[in-house]
């Protein structure tokens, strides 16, 4: 029996058509090198980058941006539709969708004044560099009190593969999470700027004569 073993010779494959089918298709990805996010940062970007130029990677909103004394890092709040013009730190921005020669893809709040304010050249300089950005690689350069753009040098890097961005639903979930929207007045963000305390939980009173006549229905 054991010689039997030894003397079996593997079958051979009949053709290229049985090998194909020993594999799943290709575009479902290798698991390798394929990418995937599992956060996003928001925040202004820091090297070189391209804009997307879907006008569906753009959306406008209004935002917190939250600054912890002594911490140079920024935290952006997106202000829910019911708390919208309750927090005057707040100003309304565009949510645009940049990536680096990576591909790694990042949202970008581009500021504007509110109704009957002024705007300052922190906010139309970032927007000016924001649409250079919609066709050339540039960086962000803060010069005095305003931004100003670097181009890249020819054949810094090709265009970008905008196929492979997730969606921007995806984008703003990774981004934001579920506390990076300020949807009432519990959130923790929205007592700290008013001095608010949270909210009790409410409690729910069980009536025992109600749960006797249940447990006798059993």
């Amino acid at each position: 029996m054991v010689d039997e073993v030894k003397k079996a010779k593997p079958t051979a494959i009949s053709d290229m058509a049985d090998i194909a089918e020993l594999f799943l298709d290709p575009e479902l990805g290798d698991g390798i090198t394929d990418t995937h996010f599992h956060s996003i940062v928001v925040d202004k970007p820091k090297n070189f980058f391209r804009l997307h130029p879907d006008k569906a990677y753009r959306r406008r909103t209004e935002i917190y941006t939250h600054k912890v004394e002594g911490q140079i890092e920024e935290s952006h709040y997106i202000i829910g539709k019911a708390m919208r013009g309750r927090i005057e730190e707040a100003r309304p921005c565009t949510l645009v969708t940049v990536v680096d020669r990576e591909g790694t893809p990042r949202l970008w709040p581009l500021k504007f004044p509110r109704e009957g304010e002024r705007d300052n050249d922190a906010w139309t300089s970032a927007r000016a560099v924001a649409r250079e950005a919609l066709t050339d690689w540039v960086r962000l350069i803060w010069d005095k009190r305003a931004y100003k753009s670097r181009p890249a040098e020819k054949g810094y890097a090709p265009e970008p593969d905008w196929s492979k961005v997730p969606p921007f639903e995806t984008l703003v979930t990774l981004g934001f999470g579920k506390h990076g929207i300020i949807e009432d007045e519990d959130h923790p963000v929205y007592r700290d700027l008013f001095g608010s305390a949270p909210k009790k939980p409410t409690l729910t009173v069980v009536d025992s004569a109600d749960d006797d006549s249940e447990d006798d229905d059993l």
